[in-house]
């Protein structure tokens, strides 16, 4: 008897339970608005990194006009990402960075990162400003060699060798200064350990370092123990290509040349130096039984 009570009340209770059950289901179906409960994603928060505008490849300096700010995902940064402090701020830390190397290349729109480039004064700077295939190589220099300190770092020059010459042969040899244009258009990538100067000031410097080939590189090292090396500024404006001597000189093709009696020509007590001041050679000549002995000249650099 207890059971069958017992069964009851259960039923009861079930029955209920799946009447409550079928009500809110009908309660939801009528009406979708009444419960409601989806959860909304927060939205993202940005903020502004520095981007380059354009491909930036190795090797090129970083200016202005090739950098921007531009919003980036939060929860996507990278700590050697450059963000924007504030508005007040962002132009001094885009300054910041301005004259850098670029060490490895950007793509437009990509963000500058840290790692990427080279401030002038860090290690590594003077490698990654080397156009790809050139050397660097310094030379002492002096406020007469150096022009008077207004040489700058970007400048071209051209490199003059003042040494001794031999000319003649036997009784008739004697030496004599010359001054050649042994290189052009030479670009000057430092002066003493300073690769910029932003005040724009003559300073006299002890050193000067510059790119050159190779090859350059040798002659460099050579010219230097050979007489005193020296500096020649060259115009920033752009020579006519037409002008064919400018052209052969752009293509180290033509070597200019002074003898001293360009300068003087009572120097050494001598007036045929230079073109006319020569090694002297014999030749003889023999004509049946006659014989004769003939002179020409030829010069001769001891170099």
């Amino acid at each position: 008897m207890d059971i069958n009570i017992r069964s009851i009340v259960l039923i009861g209770i079930a029955l209920v339970v799946a009447g409550v059950a079928a009500l809110i289901a009908r309660s939801l179906v009528t009406n979708p608005e009444a419960v409601q409960v989806v959860a909304e994603a927060p939205e993202p928060t940005y903020t502004e990194v520095l981007v380059a505008n354009k491909v930036i490849r190795t090797g090129f300096f970083l200016k202005r006009e090739d950098l921007e700010w531009q919003n980036w995902p939060m929860d996507n940064i990278n700590p050697n990402y450059i963000q924007k402090t504030s508005d007040a701020v962002a132009e001094e830390q885009i300054n910041d960075v301005l004259g850098s190397v670029v060490k490895l290349p950007i793509v437009a729109g990509e963000p500058v990162l840290n790692g990427q480039i080279v401030k002038p004064g860090d290690r590594g700077f003077m490698a990654a400003v080397l156009t790809p295939g050139n050397r660097a190589i310094s030379i002492n220099i002096n406020s007469k060699s150096g022009i008077s300190g207004f040489i700058f770092p970007g400048d071209k020059v051209d490199v003059l060798l003042t040494h001794n010459v031999v000319f003649g042969a036997g009784d008739n040899e004697f030496s004599s200064e010359v001054t050649e244009t042994v290189m052009k258009d030479i670009r000057v990538l430092a002066i003493d350990t300073f690769m910029n100067n932003e005040t724009n000031t003559p300073t006299i410097g002890k050193i000067a370092t510059f790119e050159v080939t190779p090859k350059q590189a040798e002659k460099v090292a050579l010219m230097s123990r050979m007489g005193e090396l020296s500096l020649s500024l060259r115009s920033l404006a752009v020579e006519s290509e037409d002008d064919e001597g400018v052209a052969r000189m752009m293509n180290n093709q033509a070597r200019t040349i002074t003898y001293i009696n360009d300068v003087s020509t009572v120097a050494g007590g001598n007036t045929e130096l230079g073109n006319q001041t020569n090694k002297v050679k014999k030749v003889r000549v023999l004509r049946a039984e006659q014989a004769q002995e003939l002179s020409f000249t030829e010069a001769r650099v001891n170099n």
